[in-house]
């Protein structure tokens, strides 16, 4: 099984081999292979750096930065005929196939295959329907910041720190905060932007010279021309300026000219920063480490970006155009249970929000809809199983379509859909006149199945679909083992026996108690008990503490019993 970085700019294969992870490069010695595809003159196909240097020549000749399209119904043409960026997509995974094939001397079927966290649904569809032309059966899809730790934790397992991964690559930007402790490697948050990356930089420094010096190069000029000031942005990471031929003359540019000419771009940066510290309830002084991941975040006004916000000095302790391929191939090596990772742990979070479309009725006559419901919130740890209640808006409905979505808006014709189950019979056969009411069950897990179960409450019948991820990748049988996995997640916290037999107890005690010492009982059972209705598994802790911490206080002979059973034990 092979790990692939499928990269905007580049891509890279690795594999896992006697526990170390190890990028495999292609026939010139290159383990970057440039996500490039265009038309040779005789019409051949060209993959990686035979179609990128075709391209500087001839930038009408083929395409790059397809990842950006994925997910969309967005055509190129080229060389005659059209293409797609799942088709494009593909030629880079056979590439990576290839090299593979090429290393190992034998066929391959099986990746993990890394995407921006903040990828939507159809995105990450589009990835696995590229593979699966490729010949690649994709085992898991896991996020580039995410893979980026995994690889920072395989090489210090006993480490326990806060790092937040920074990834800003050649068109995509994710950041990550991650918890490593003990082999464990647990996903807090993620947040991104899926189009912002190097690439953008370098357009925009190519838009900010030719209007300084009021030159615009001919269609056939300009694939060189970008080329070049490629080579300057680099440049100018490691020196305070440099100069371009422009034109027929040579021009001086600084590091100064690359800071103003980019500032809205580096701008769009900062509130991603912030809401993956907000979801993570991080403050900036709990940080240890920030991993630099990405070849465009080796540029310096990056770095000082990152000390001004977070107030440390990024690291770059493995190669940040290579350590997203290795966690990937160190995944494939979980997938595979290799022996060498045994010992650690990876908890993910879901990226995006999950919800469904809700109908708000202002009057009888005033009814509105196209509203999202969130049920599971993003950067909620997975697995996990949320529900809420919901009702009929007329006594007579007889049927509810419950459309899924997932997105942050508050409008759902601003979100993803990914599926919808229609619920019929709803109407009380007792013939109340009164609103039925249904729950909506969402159970969400690591191989992205999220299963939607709607139970008609009166009756007790429920309505079940399963969105999978990667239809068709699990058997029927692999299908129904990772469904009765979640089973056990589908019960509500307050059912749980732990909890009922805390507030039965809690009960007992306020029966006992009498004053402000009650009162103060009576608002930790209310804040427990709302907890519970939250589903929120980090507030339940909180609460549960709390509440648990009170009840030891006021049953010390009951704890010294507990003591004694115990030593008798």
């Amino acid at each position: 099984m092979i790990g692939i970085d499928l990269g905007t700019t580049n891509s890279l294969v690795a594999i896992f081999e006697n526990g170390v992870p190890r990028i495999l490069a292609n026939e010139l010695g290159e383990e970057l292979t440039p996500s490039a595809v265009a038309i040779a003159e005789d019409g051949t196909v060209l993959v990686g750096r035979a179609a990128k240097d075709r391209l500087i020549i001839d930038p009408n000749a083929g395409v790059m930065m397809f990842k950006r399209d994925m997910g969309t119904a967005r055509e190129y043409f080229f060389g005659g005929k059209s293409w797609n960026p799942v088709t494009c997509s593909a030629l880079i995974l056979q590439e990576m196939k290839r090299v593979a094939e090429m290393h190992l001397g034998n066929t391959i079927e099986r990746a993990v295959i890394t995407v921006p966290a903040y990828f939507h649904d159809q995105q990450r569809q589009a990835t696995i329907e590229a593979a699966n032309i490729a010949g690649l059966k994709v085992e898991r899809i896991i996020n580039e910041p995410t893979a980026a730790a995994l690889a920072y934790g395989y090489r210090n397992p006993n480490e326990e720190k806060k790092i937040l991964v920074f990834d800003l690559g050649g068109g995509t930007f994710d950041v990550t905060l991650l918890e490593i402790f003990e082999g464990v490697i647990e996903v807090k948050a993620s947040a991104g932007e899926s189009r912002l990356g190097g690439e953008d930089y370098t357009d925009t420094l190519c838009s900010f010279l030719e209007k300084k010096y009021q030159w615009q190069p001919a269609a056939e000029q300009r694939g060189a021309w970008r080329q070049r000031v490629e080579i300057v942005k680099r440049q100018l990471a490691r020196q305070l300026s440099t100069r371009v031929l422009l034109h027929k003359e040579m021009v001086e540019v600084t590091r100064a000219d690359l800071i103003e000419s980019t500032k809205l771009l580096t701008s769009r940066i900062r509130p991603v920063l912030a809401r993956c510290l907000q979801d993570s309830q991080t403050h900036v002084s709990e940080l240890h480490d920030v991993l630099l991941v990405g070849g465009a975040s080796r540029m310096q006004l990056v770095h000082e970006l990152i000390f001004e916000l977070l107030k440390c000095q990024p690291q770059q302790k493995i190669d940040p155009d290579r350590v997203v391929a290795m966690g990937a191939c160190i995944q494939a090596a979980l997938c595979a249970s290799d022996d060498a990772v045994d010992d650690l742990v990876l908890t993910d979070v879901c990226p995006h929000t999950l919800g469904i479309e809700i109908t708000k009725a202002y009057s009888q006559n005033n009814v509105e809809p196209g509203f999202f419901c969130p049920i599971i919130d993003r950067n909620t740890t997975i697995p996990v199983s949320r529900s809420k209640p919901f009702s009929t808006i007329h006594p007579e409905q007889d049927m509810i379509k419950v459309q899924v979505f997932q997105g942050e808006a508050r409008l759902t014709k601003e979100n993803q859909k990914i599926g919808e189950i229609v619920v019929r019979n709803l109407k009380s056969p007792s013939g109340k006149n009164q609103l039925s009411q249904i729950e909506v069950r969402f159970s969400y897990d690591m191989n992205g199945i999220l299963e939607v179960d709607v139970t008609n409450i009166e009756t007790g019948k429920v309505s079940s679909l399963v969105i999978e991820q990667r239809p068709g990748v699990l058997t029927k049988a692999q299908l129904r083992e990772a469904l009765d996995r979640m089973r056990p997640l589908k019960m509500h916290p307050r059912d749980l026996l732990p909890n009922r037999a805390r507030l039965e107890r809690a009960n007992r005690l306020f029966a006992e108690l009498i004053g402000p010492t009650r009162e103060q009982l009576s608002y930790m059972i209310d804040q427990f008990e709302n907890a519970l209705r939250s589903q929120d598994s980090q507030l339940i802790k909180q609460q549960t503490a709390v509440l648990d911490t009170f009840l030891r206080d006021f049953f010390p002979l009951e704890r010294e019993m507990e003591q004694t059973d115990g030593e008798n034990d």
